[in-house]
């Protein structure tokens, strides 16, 4: 007797199983409410059918059981991939939203994010999904006016109809409601963009105007000023100050601007700077050290510096010094003659590298000339008096204009420093080499930092001349 109505209850379940997919008159392409009333339908019938199956699993023994046990869990597999499917008209509605919170109008979100738009998206959304819903109506009406002209009712199918016309009915409030809502949020926006422009957009404007006006005026300054000053020393530190002045003047006027909330300002200054900082932290570094390059005075355009850079050294003349970079033109010199091989290269160096590094500067001040060397290699049999008076003789002569001049330049430098007098005649020095046997004759003379290379070549030339006409060995190792 328990077999027999275990069949009978299988059969029930198969039976409700087979209707649950009769739903295709519930159903219209591409209509969302259609889809969903559906997926909602068949959600609920397979709910009460795993129930019921649930209940007669436990009752059933043998074979029964593990058939129905097995068409449990394929009805809960159906049911797992239906409920991935909307089954509410609400989730469909809350697509339609423009967000729950306002936000006060800013001159950003006006220039970039107006909302006007986003509105009449939302509002097309809304009266697209509106027609769906009319259709959703008609195809309703129409289907259960078929059913009702059958000779031969199918009162369930007329059931469901007439179920389904009566919860549609009751939905069309959903509607309205996200209606109102949309056009009461619409109207709030449009009356605070309003406001907006009416109130805070003239004061944003006449700011934005006077900076731009602050700007046009210091870039005509800068003009008129290259125009009138022909000192180009004088001109480079006129500009940079012109520059930092915008600025500070810049920020006062922000600052000025937002007086009415002067915290909100500080906040404000106080976090782009701290974001300035931590993201520009080299670029800082180099602008301090511009400030310090330009009023610090240790090295100025036309300077020719040396600098080692990955031990490598630089040298070259300062042809720029810009907020983040000092250029430098690459000169001949002995560096790049007997080092590099190679000259007239441009080269950047960043400004903080100045300040953590040493600086060798040949013409600071008014000193425009230096000490450059010469050496030669002198055998101990060579008279080393008579060589001695002999380079001597010949530096002076060769040299004794440029001692006049390193002479008045140091005076000034002088002024600057407390340094003791200098006498710039040559120096000639004649030491014994530690490897070899002879003499290291080191020639020690004066002479213009944009010489070097020409002086040593004409001073070398004589020098030699001289020590082959007196028959003195050297040799240059």
């Amino acid at each position: 007797m328990k077999l027999i109505l275990g069949y009978i209850a299988s059969l029930f379940l198969l039976v409700s199983i087979s209707f649950a997919d009769e739903f295709s008159y519930l159903e219209k392409d591409n209509n969302s409410w259609l889809q969903i009333y559906s997926n909602l339908l068949r959600a609920q019938t397979l709910d009460d059918e795993i129930k019921s199956l649930e209940k007669t699993v436990q009752k059933a023994v043998g074979k029964n059981k593990i058939e129905l046990t097995q068409l449990l869990k394929l009805q809960t597999s159906k049911k797992k991939i239906l409920d991935e499917l909307p089954q509410s008209f609400d989730a469909m509605l809350e697509k339609i939203t423009i967000g729950d919170t306002f936000k006060e109008i800013s001159f950003i979100e006006y220039l970039l994010k107006n909302q006007k738009s986003n509105y009449a998206i939302q509002t097309k959304k809304l009266t697209f999904v509106k027609e769906e819903y009319l259709e959703a109506l008609k195809h309703l009406n129409a289907e259960l006016e078929l059913v009702s002209k059958k000779e031969v009712k199918d009162t369930s199918k007329e059931y469901q109809l007439q179920m389904a016309l009566d919860f549609f009915k009751s939905a069309k409030g959903l509607l309205d409601h996200k209606a109102e809502v949309l056009r009461h949020k619409q109207e709030l926006y449009l009356h605070e963009l309003k406001s907006y422009e009416s109130t805070q957009l003239p004061r944003i404007m006449l700011n934005i105007g006077i900076i731009f006006f602050i700007f046009i005026l210091f870039h005509l300054l800068k003009y008129f000023i290259t125009k009138r000053i022909e000192n180009e020393d004088q001109l480079f530190k006129i500009k940079k100050i012109l520059n930092i002045t915008f600025f500070l003047l810049l920020l006062l006027v922000i600052v000025i601007f937002n007086i009415n909330n002067i915290i909100y300002a500080a906040t404000l200054i106080g976090f782009i700077a701290a974001a300035i900082t931590i993201s520009m932290k080299e670029y800082l570094q180099s602008i301090v050290s511009w400030l310090h390059l330009s009023f610090g005075n240790f090295i100025k355009l036309g300077d020719r510096i040396l600098i080692n850079v990955n031990n490598q050294q630089v040298i070259g003349e300062v042809i720029d010094i810009s907020p983040f970079k000092v250029t430098l033109y690459e000169s001949i010199n002995n560096t790049t003659s007997v080092q590099l091989k190679r000259a007239g290269r441009i080269i950047f160096i960043p400004n903080n590298y100045f300040v953590n590094n040493y600086v060798y500067n040949y013409t600071h001040d008014k000193m425009k000339t230096i000490y450059d060397l010469i050496e030669f290699r002198i055998p101990f049999s060579v008279d080393a008096q008579k060589v001695e008076e002999i380079v001597q003789e010949i530096t002076i002569e060769a040299t004794e204009r440029y001692m006049e001049v390193a002479a008045k330049q140091f005076v000034s430098l002088k002024k600057r420093y407390d340094m003791r007098s200098r006498d710039f005649r040559p120096r000639i020095h004649l030491v014994p080499d530690a490897v070899e046997p002879c003499y290291i004759l080191y020639i020690w003379y004066v002479t213009p930092y944009h010489q070097i290379m020409e002086f040593k070549s004409q001073l070398s030339q004589k020098i030699v001349n001289r020590f082959q006409e007196e028959n003195i060995s050297f040799y240059i190792k």
